[in-house]
């Protein structure tokens, strides 16, 4: 009795907070420059319909100038991204200007930045879903090749099963990386911001 109230007790009482998880959520993971097309329709679609709203009186809306600094010109997906916003900016039916404009007057400026984070220690501590059960049958299906030597080959199937369970995870699931990247837009106007979107992306590491 008084083994099982210390325990009790030491189960309610810590030094620090006990670590829980998030719920469940979903994060995409960008791999091909078509992402980035999508990525950039979007965020053009949003700023149509914020410069919509926010100059709703006006008839002609301001003008667009993407501001593209050097260092983002160097980097692929930074002079993609200027394009491809550009492009599809036009076919929104907005008004762009093109880059050696003065970023003053009734021009909204477009800024973006592109921030990479690399986590050196991700601890994941769950299980495949799936998992267990297949490793249930595996040993199930072992066992019974053992007994029965006349059908040796029953042995490989768990293994095969677990290979199917890995490509189908890998085609569903693109697969957590311990890199991501922070893309963000912003839209100001005589230093005042008046639209941002801020995405977070998985890529691959050795990206």
């Amino acid at each position: 009795l008084i083994a099982t109230v210390t325990l009790l007790t030491a189960c309610t009482h810590r030094p620090i907070p006990v670590a829980t998880s998030y719920a469940t959520t979903a994060q995409q993971k960008m791999q091909a420059a078509h992402h980035w097309n999508v990525l950039a329709y979007d965020v053009a679609k949003r700023l149509k319909k914020s410069v919509d709203l926010t100059f709703s009186n006006v008839v002609d809306k301001p003008p667009l100038v993407i501001n593209i600094t050097d260092e983002q010109e160097k980097k692929p997906f930074g002079k993609a991204f200027s394009n491809l916003l550009t492009t599809k900016l036009v076919q929104q039916g907005m008004i762009v200007l093109t880059g050696d404009t003065e970023y003053a007057g009734d021009n909204l400026v477009i800024d973006y930045d592109m921030q990479v984070i690399y986590h050196k220690d991700r601890r994941r501590t769950y299980w495949p879903p799936g998992l267990l059960t297949a490793l249930t049958g595996g040993v199930f299906l072992v066992k019974q090749a053992i007994d029965n030597w006349q059908h040796p080959g029953l042995a490989a199937i768990p293994f095969v099963i677990a290979g199917d369970i890995k490509s189908a995870r890998s085609y569903q699931y693109p697969g957590e990386t311990n890199t991501e990247v922070l893309i963000t837009t912003l839209v100001t106007k005589n230093q005042q911001y008046i639209f941002g979107d801020s995405r977070i992306y998985y890529i691959n590491d050795g990206d």
